[in-house]
């Protein structure tokens, strides 16, 4: 039928279909765009059709589908979760896909978005016509930050006010800057004219004040604060002269008091802030200077845009650089960007293409080149740009020639580079985050009740504005006007400005110093906990970190736990446990003794005999060839020839670094080239201990020239090894990359050339790169990107299969059967996340094979083996897929290895493509897609698998914390059989309980699953409980003998249950509520969030996330709480975090003790002190029926403003910082306890109503009684207030001695100073103010009110009236309903008087023998003996 093609070819594009499966369209709001969400073609960028556009990135040898896809590796994606362009989007003006938003690099399917929905998508244009355009992307790379979840921060108002300013979003999205070398640009350039002017300096500046900025920037801040607005506009209202309460200054004394201590602190902090980039900005580096023509000594501030630097090793790099030339001839340099990411172990840098080979050659003053990058963007691993030389060639430059500003240079003698991005610019710097700060609950709970106090204040305000009137109107003689009313207008006219004086009056009703005293209080808070030594890791030397200062009490109301696995839980001591190889399984038993072992770097092993019996056939059989002059290869089996390609994989699949020869650089640090004979060794001897800075951008001690070395030739540092036995200690490391030796003066030949010998018979004659191993070797230090690696490289030299040197283009390995081996590095492929897999092409230099060697997840490999009919080939696949099940019932972290042997023509073909797909502008997705063609038809060799033990203490925390109440979920990417058998190991799963699984391949078996459970659990509940329908059910309302539960999960189902449309998270979280523990398996970094999101809003519950690595940023940004682990995965989670831990089982003492304390003592801080501001204005308010509701105050106004700010400013601050509701001990020994703070049963909504209720008693008890006491005497008004004043605080004190739940020295001296700074305030006061501020005289009041012992009476009786009820009901509270902590207390309390009573017993009984023992033996003596003497 004619245009049936085109018109299917129309709707296949319309819907977004590859492979015949379709895919979700996006809708667009703001222009009629279509949205795919495929992964086949991430960004579409290349100007092709679509047809076109496939053909030409497949293989000749692939065949395409219907829609023109690529038919390469099955994809694990479903049908509804394909993506074939993602998020592309189809401008209608343009008919042009523009790139759109791709996530690549999940471990399973990337989740839906929320809110999607499916709608149809408007016509398509015509496939001909349709061409790309650049976008945004994204990797997942283990240390990106991609991996946090970012919203789109909204515009700010000076924006939203200047639009014209602002630039159009595409214009600025697209824009390319240009960065000219400054050594081109003539000397006496103005500076607006030079050409990279409009680029920042590399001075960074992270202070937020300046000296002439400080002042106003600080008030505009803190008036943001909405209680102190009230506050200034409470100032402003007293200078009416109608309605003023106050003299003018008294009444600034609050607002100043507050704003000036809360700009003392900011002061402190930003001085802080300043002394640091003061620091860093006078650190120097070396800059090449045009006009001298060498490099010259510069101060990092002084650093710019387009400079040539020269660095050394171990030099901190002081801006973004862009590799030019490096110390190594094939261009290679390594970075440590522990101080950037925190990853701790070294990445490579390669120079720009095309300058390797002039490496000897390079010189600063002819480089004249532009560079052309992307604007600047947080994103550390994304780097794009293009060198544009002279003559107009055109050379791409990417993340692998960029040097990050912070990180160290590591392993060469020196670089030089330009600097590309400078300052504020630098990615180092886009990404720094200052402390967090998040609104707890309790913080809700109290800013809830402040808008109480707000309308009990206008409540009173209004009775006080109607009693004025009505007492006003009462006055109805014409003759007879109210006294004291100078202008007297008319009652409702004087009530509306008696409304606004006791707005002034009653002010204190609003609690402006609550908000100062809690900033105080928490920050004293974080400092205990910082200081605490049960939270001081011994071996790390590291502490507490509290990097958010205002949600110390939320840590005392955790309910949900969500923590990763690998690195928080486990120690990322990697252990070689077992490997199969041929079938045949191969135990490794563990080494006791590792205690000293640095996490990150791989244990000793106890080689396996068999094994080791194998290796040395090996050996005997090259032995034999060798005396023979046959090839060692006609004389191996199968198995012995697996068993060697086995450890030949192990030692060149991985990215591993070994130590090179010492590092010097012939420049100094000003710059000046020295002459080799002043150049200097400093040696450190391997038993001291490494150096540390004093701080991250202190100068190095010694010369810049040289470094300390790590062997005393050009050969690797070694290790003895005795009688040619494998090497069972473990790889020695330091806290540098660079190891510490003594060099030799000698010369020494290279160690290819050392090993060169000729083999008699050979084809050739001779092998340049095949010999026998010479003995008495040593074992050089591996530095490797992961621990994994380390393992594996450490378990092939255990085996005699010796990594010995590796350069970017060869790895020299001792090969057993073979001996001294050359290999040559074709082709590496590195790991991503999406292949799940790491591979190499090497040629044999002997038989000029070409042979692919792979490792990666068994979903990976195991799905790209190559076909086979073979019996023993099939058995031998079945017995490593069971060994590979045992494995991971085991808990060990399991690798696939396999080969593929290549011919030069299928490696150049694949080539020929590789080369195009790296020119396209999607090049990381063809890359991949590269990779994936060329990872196929594999040949299976072995697995192993590597054991990462629990870290000491985690299984005891966690069944703590599952007993505290709090649900912990443990997220990670491993198979569910690991996972499952470290939540045993955990304790997180018990035997006890029953186990749900979740492992649905559709929304329909998701669905049905999570049915049957609840319909199960229902039928087990009692009979009209309908709990299941309830979504805050939970544990606490199912029966004691109810079965405990725990659910696992794994990451395809989550997809389906997290889909917006599938309408599964409500039930899915109702059946989470029923389990005591979670576990998800094969979670991607981005589901870990999305979890803890949903949970957290849907559920209403208060989050922790925790964990170590860069893949749990997300995670940690999305809960309440974020903690980091401060692992050996890096820093980048600290950074991200709100608390950082250096080890999993601190989190039992930091939350039930800690976190238990600061909640309990801050909610009651809190009640106390809206109840002393209450009382004290209900004091206020009664005095009113006396005056005739007409604002006037009965109390020194001096003591009216000092009261709250000072007189009583101390024990509120003793109760939250040093209280103690119980000790530490009990709290750990019964987790239980936690519940108080898990369910806020100390701050309740109540408890608000309560506290008011109770200064309403109080404030009528202490009015009435002191006016009864006083009212037939000719006391004064100043004398009466006194009284009040002072009784208040007297019952204020006493509350607290009530309240305090542990007496210690500080609360007694803050009551104390309580008492005498009030008494000392009023003697001077009254003393010596006669006229002050223009306020009433007070002059002697205090005096004569102390010498009536009325005043003591009043005191005294107010005292035990007012806080006699309070009492009470605390003991009868105590004795017939105590709370859980109370009985625990008591219980403890008991236990520990009996043990003391014990004690004294014991002793007393044992002293009391000893002495009728003596006197019984001195009866039995004979007069004249003595009794011998009792040595005790």
């Amino acid at each position: 039928m004619p245009g049936s093609g085109e018109q299917q070819q129309q709707q296949v594009a319309s819907e977004g279909v590859v492979g015949g499966e379709r895919c979700y369209m996006f809708p667009d709001t703001r222009t009629a765009v279509l949205r795919g969400h495929t992964r086949s073609a991430s960004h579409g960028a290349a100007a092709l059709p679509f047809g076109l556009q496939s053909r030409t990135a497949a293989s000749p040898h692939e065949e395409l589908g219907s829609s023109g896809s690529i038919a390469s590796r099955p994809s694990a994606l479903k049908k509804g979760h394909q993506r074939a362009f993602s998020h592309g989007q189809i401008e209608p003006g343009s008919s042009g896909l523009t790139r759109g938003h791709a996530r690549v690099g999940s471990r399973t399917e990337f989740i839906l978005p929320p809110g999607h929905r499916d709608e149809p998508p408007p016509p398509r244009p015509r496939a001909d016509s349709v061409h790309f355009k650049p976008g945004h992307s994204r990797q997942a790379s283990r240390s990106e930050s991609i991996y946090t979840l970012r919203n789109q921060p909204p515009p700010k108002w000076t924006d939203k006010m200047f639009f014209w300013r602002r630039r159009p979003e595409d214009d600025t999205a697209r824009k390319v800057r240009v960065v000219v070398p400054n050594h081109t640009v003539p000397a006496g350039t103005p500076a607006k004219q030079h050409p990279n002017h409009v680029y920042p300096g590399n001075e960074v500046r992270t202070t937020k004040y300046t000296m002439l900025s400080f002042l106003p920037k600080n008030l505009f801040e803190q008036f943001h604060r909405v209680a102190n607005l009230y506050f200034l506009f409470i100032v402003l209202l007293n200078w009416f002269p109608a309605i003023n309460a106050f003299g003018k200054e008294i009444a600034m004394i609050p607002v100043a008091f507050v704003l000036g201590v809360t700009a003392v602190k900011d002061a402190f902090e930003d001085r802080r802030r300043h002394n640091s980039d003061k620091r860093i900005n006078n650190s120097t580096c070396r800059v090449y200077n045009s006009v001298q023509e060498r490099y010259v000594k510069t101060l990092w501030k002084n650093l710019r845009a387009g400079d040539l630097v020269h660095l050394s090793n171990n030099e901190f790099i002081p801006a973004d650089v862009l590799v030019l030339r490096t110390s190594d001839e094939h261009g290679l340099c390594y970075i440590d960007t522990c101080n950037l990411d925190g990853e701790t172990n070294l990445k490579q840098r390669n120079v720009i293409r095309g300058f390797a080979e002039k490496q000897s050659t390079f010189e600063a003053s002819q480089f004249r080149s532009n560079i052309e990058v992307d604007p600047p963007t947080t994103k550390i691993y994304r780097f794009h740009g293009t060198v544009v030389h002279e003559s107009g060639e055109r050379v791409p430059v990417g993340t692998d020639n960029l040097l990050l500003r912070e990180c160290v240079l590591k392993n060469t003698d020196f670089v030089e580079g330009m600097v590309v991005y400078a300052g504020h610019e630098t990615k180092a710097m886009l990404n720094n985050g200052g402390p967090r700060y998040k609104r707890s609950q309790l913080e809700r709970a109290m800013n809830r009740d402040v808008v109480w106090c707000v309308v009990i204040l206008v409540v009173l305000c209004i009775i006080g504005a109607i009693g004025c009137k009505l007492w006003l109107a009462s006055f109805t003689s014409p003759d007879f006007l109210p006294p004291f009313i100078t202008n007297y207008y008319s009652p409702s006219y004087e009530a509306v400005l008696t409304f606004w004086t006791y707005v002034i009056i009653l002010q204190v009703m609003i609690p402006l110093s609550l908000y100062v005293t809690i900033e105080m209080t928490k920050i004293l808070q974080v400092f205990h906990i910082h200081n605490d030594p049960h939270l001081y890791d011994e071996e790390r030397k590291k502490r507490v970190e509290c990097r958010a200062l205002n949600i110390t009490e939320e840590l005392g109301q955790v309910q949900y736990i969500f923590s990763d696995k690998t690195g928080t839980l486990t120690e990322n001591k990697m252990i070689f446990r077992r490997c199969t190889i041929d079938g045949i399984d191969y135990n490794h038993p563990p080494i006791a003794e590792m205690q000293n072992l640095r996490p990150g770097v791989a244990t000793p092993i106890h080689p396996n005999a068999r094994l080791q019996d194998e290796i040395q056939a090996l050996e005997r059989g090259m032995r034999l060839s060798t005396d023979s002059n046959l090839s060692s290869r006609t004389l191996k089996s199968t198995h012995e020839q697996r068993v060697q390609e086995f450890f030949i994989l192990l030692a060149l699949c991985n990215t591993v670094v070994v130590a090179k020869h010492p590092h010097h650089d012939s420049m100094n640090a000003s710059g000046v080239i020295e002459s080799p004979s002043v150049i200097t060794v400093e040696v450190q001897s391997n038993s001291s201990a490494p150096t540390t800075t004093a701080t991250k951008y202190s100068r190095l001690n010694e010369s810049r020239s040289v470094t300390p070395s790590p062997t005393s030739s050009t050969r690797p540092r070694l290790l003895e090894l005795s009688g040619g036995q494998s090497s069972l200690s473990p790889i020695c490391s330091s806290s540098e990359s660079t190891p510490l030796g003594t060099p030799s003066p000698k010369p020494v030949r290279r160690l290819a050339n050392l090993l060169r010998v000729v083999r008699p018979g050979g084809k050739h004659g001779s092998s340049p790169a095949v010999t026998p191993s010479p003995s008495g070797e040593k074992k050089p230090i591996y530095e490797a990107e992961s621990p994994d690696e380390l393992a594996l490289v450490d378990a092939a030299y255990t085996y005699n299969c010796r990594l010995l040197k590796r350069v970017a283009s060869t790895a020299l390995i001792l090969v057993p059967g073979e001996g001294m081996v050359e290999y040559e590095l074709v082709q590496v492929l590195p790991f991503d996340s999406s292949r799940k897999s790491m591979s190499v092409v090497v040629r044999h230099p002997v038989t000029k094979q070409l042979t692919l060697y792979t490792k990666g997840a068994d979903s990976s490999i195991l799905s790209q083996l190559a076909p086979t009919d073979d019996p023993a080939m099939q058995q031998f696949i079945f017995n490593t897929q069971q060994h590979l099940n045992a494995y991971a019932r085991q808990g060990l972290r399991v690798l696939v290895m396999a080969k593929r042997n290549l011919s030069e023509a299928e490696f150049d073909a694949w080539h020929v493509l590789h080369k195009e797909a790296e020119m396209m502008h999607d090049h990381e997705r063809r890359i991949r897609e590269s990779f994936c063609r060329l990872e196929t038809n594999l040949i299976l060799l072995g697995a192993t698998g590597i054991e990462d033990r629990l870290q000491d203490g985690v299984p005891e925390t966690i069944a703590a914390l599952i007993e505290a109440g709090i649900v912990v979920w443990v997220l990670t990417g491993d198979k569910q059989e690991t996972a499952i058998n470290i939540a045993y190991s955990a304790k997180l799963f018990s035997p006890q309980m029953e186990l749900l699984k979740l492992a649905a391949r559709s929304k329909d078996a998701a669905e049905s699953t999570i049915t049957a459970y609840l319909q199960d659990i229902e039928r087990q509940l009692p009979r009209g409980s309908n709990l299941t329908s309830n979504p805050l059910a939970s544990l606490a309302d199912l029966p004691p003998h109810y079965p405990k539960r725990a659910l696992v999960v794994d990451g395809k189902t989550l997809t389906y249950i997290l889909d917006q449309r599938s309408n599964l998270k409500k039930p899915f979280l109702t059946l989470t509520r029923f389990c005591s523990s979670v576990l998800c398996c094969r979670a991607t970094p981005l589901q870990k969030a999305y979890i803890v999101k949903v949970v957290k809003e849907i559920l209403k519950v208060r989050t922790l996330a925790i964990g170590d690595g860069a893949n749990d940023v997300s995670m940690i940004q999305t809960a309440d709480i974020g903690v980091g682990i401060s692992g050996q995965e890096g820093m980048q989670a600290v950074m991200a975090s709100d608390f950082a831990l250096s080890r999993f089982k601190y989190l039992e003492r930091f939350l039930l003790v800690h976190g238990h304390w600061c909640y309990d003592r801050l909610a009651r801080m809190v009640l106390y002190f809206l109840y002393k501001n209450a009382t004290f204005v209900f004091l206020i308010f009664w005095y009113q029926i006396y005056c005739g509701f007409s604002g006037a105050v009965m109390m020194d106004q001096m003591y009216l403003m000092l009261y709250n700010l000072v007189f009583t400013s101390l024990p509120p601050i003793a109760i939250g910082v040093y209280d103690q509701d119980a000790p530490a001990d009990l709290l750990l020994s019964k987790p239980a306890l936690y519940k108080q703070g898990r369910l806020g049963s100390v701050y309740k909504p109540h408890s608000f109503w309560l506290t008011m209720a109770d200064s309403l008693y109080q404030s009528i008890v202490m009015f009435f009684i002191t006016a009864a006491a006083y009212s037939d005497s000719t006391v004064d008004i100043w004398e009466f207030g006194t009284s009040l004043t002072s009784t208040c605080m007297f019952v204020n004190l006493l509350h607290v001695a009530v309240e305090i739940k542990s007496w210690t020295i500080i609360h007694i001296l803050s009551m104390a100073c309580s008492i005498v700074g009030f008494y000392c305030f009023a003697f001077v006061y009254n003393s010596f103010c006669v006229s002050c501020f223009g306020l009433p005289s007070t002059y002697w009041v205090i005096y004569k009110t102390l010498g009536n012992s009325v005043y003591w009476f009043t005191t005294v009786v107010a005292s035990v009236l007012a806080l006699l009820p309070r009492f009470v009901i605390k003991v009868l509270r105590s004795s017939l309903a105590p709370n859980d902590v109370t009985k625990s207390l008591l219980e403890h309390r008991n236990i520990r008087r009996g043990e003391e009573f014990l004690v004294a017993w014991s002793s007393n009984t044992s002293s009391s023998s000893v002495l009728r023992s003596n006197e019984s033996r001195q009866k039995t003596l004979k007069p004249g003996s003595q009794l011998p003497e009792v040595i005790a």
